[in-house]
């Protein structure tokens, strides 16, 4: 089932509601300068852009990965990797946050590789599985 292009979705929805509703305030003030240069050096002005930006940064790849996932494509392990090691990262560093939502992604995203390990070939863990359309490639449920 594809549910993890999804979630990141929904998580990219949730947090650019906040920021919208919360930070509303300050987005005002950015719109009323006209939002050129607006932002730099003024730390309630970088968290709100950075809060949207991420929001923003999770609907594109929540749709990405929806993609891949209704064609069957599995999450290359590298993005799989970079990806817990970020929301490690963040709930680390921020754990009264949102970045919580993110764990079911990442554990989903190891589900359904299953077998994200090199096998001893170093360039596997970068290589991107083909569409199971292709002739030589697999669909995701398959055993190698």
């Amino acid at each position: 089932m594809a549910w993890i292009g999804k979630w990141l979705f929904a998580v990219g929805v949730i947090h650019s509601f906040f920021g919208f509703v919360f930070m509303r305030g300050t987005l005002a003030v950015l719109w009323s300068e006209q939002l050129w240069n607006t932002v730099n050096g003024q730390p309630r002005r970088e968290a709100v852009f950075w809060f949207l930006m991420t929001g923003a940064l999770f609907l594109i790849v929540g749709v990405l990965v929806d993609a891949l996932e209704k064609r069957g494509i599995a999450i290359p392990c590298v993005v799989a990797w970079l990806f817990a090691f970020s929301t490690v990262l963040g709930v680390v560093a921020m754990p009264i946050s949102g970045l919580w939502l993110l764990i079911p992604s990442v554990a989903g995203m190891f589900f359904q590789r299953s077998k994200c390990k090199t096998e001893g070939r170093p360039n596997q863990l970068f290589q991107a599985d083909r569409d199971p359309r292709e002739r030589g490639s697999r669909p995701l449920n398959s055993n190698r």
